[in-house]
């Protein structure tokens, strides 16, 4: 039996009670019992077998299986030190973006740099809050090319939108190519400057009305009309 107490897009606060049953406690929430709570100020985000809640405010915690847009800042002798925009850094072993590397034979610089970009995701966090990071497979390790943008990392849910609505709408509209990290970290991978700058300003748009309705909507109409006024064309053109 489920028994949901507060309808979508409400808006609570830490404790409140949130629904009851076989539902799992997404992002924002914890289940004590058969009881899920919100943990954070925010609002809620029903699915068919989870609650969720997207936070308005606080920094990015990391959580296993969630992309992040990493940046470099040092190395060590079996890999990378990796900032993700987090209280904590990231770990990124070389057997976690290479194949068959001999990390005693080969000069990691070569591979990755301070300064350079990388798409991974979140493998492991420990107890102590260690992070470890994988970059193996289609879609990740370093990004060469594109725009960083930066949001509110727990506004991130929004540009991702239900089932990614919202990214997809994106993508589509502008026939760009967006790597999104979980940690608020965004990739616009275009080389036109002018799809780069109203990309840019939809994200900051979503930044700032992620607690409305119908957002997905007004986007796609602004971006629609940006891209009309600065002679760009949509990629379904």
């Amino acid at each position: 039996m489920r028994i949901v107490h507060v309808p979508n897009r409400a808006l609570v606060v830490p404790g409140e009670l949130l629904a009851e049953g076989d539902l799992r406690a997404g992002r924002g929430a914890y289940k004590e019992g058969q009881k899920i709570f919100s943990s954070v100020v925010g609002l809620v985000e029903r699915g068919e077998k989870e609650v969720s809640v997207i936070a308005l405010e606080g920094c990015y915690e990391p959580r296993v299986g969630d992309d992040v847009v990493g940046v470099i800042v040092d190395s060590h002798m079996y890999g990378w030190i990796v900032d993700i925009n987090s209280p904590y850094m990231g770990d990124l072993y070389a057997q976690d973006l290479l194949s068959k590397v001999d990390v005693t034979r080969v000069e990691l610089s070569s591979y990755l740099k301070r300064g350079d970009l990388i798409f991974a995701k979140i493998g492991e966090v420990t107890s102590l809050r260690k992070v470890k990071l994988q970059a193996r497979g289609a879609g990740y390790g370093k990004l060469k090319g594109g725009r960083l943008v930066e949001i509110t990392p727990v506004k991130t849910p929004r540009v991702i939108g239900k089932r990614q609505s919202m990214l997809s709408m994106i993508q589509s509209v502008t026939g760009c190519i967006l790597k999104v990290g979980q940690n608020g970290r965004i990739i616009i991978m275009s080389e036109d400057e002018k799809k780069i700058s109203a990309i840019t300003e939809a994200l900051y748009m979503i930044e700032r009305e992620a607690h409305t309705s119908g957002l997905t909507d007004r986007v796609k109409v602004f971006l629609e009309k940006r891209l009309k006024e600065d002679g760009g064309e949509k990629a379904s053109d």
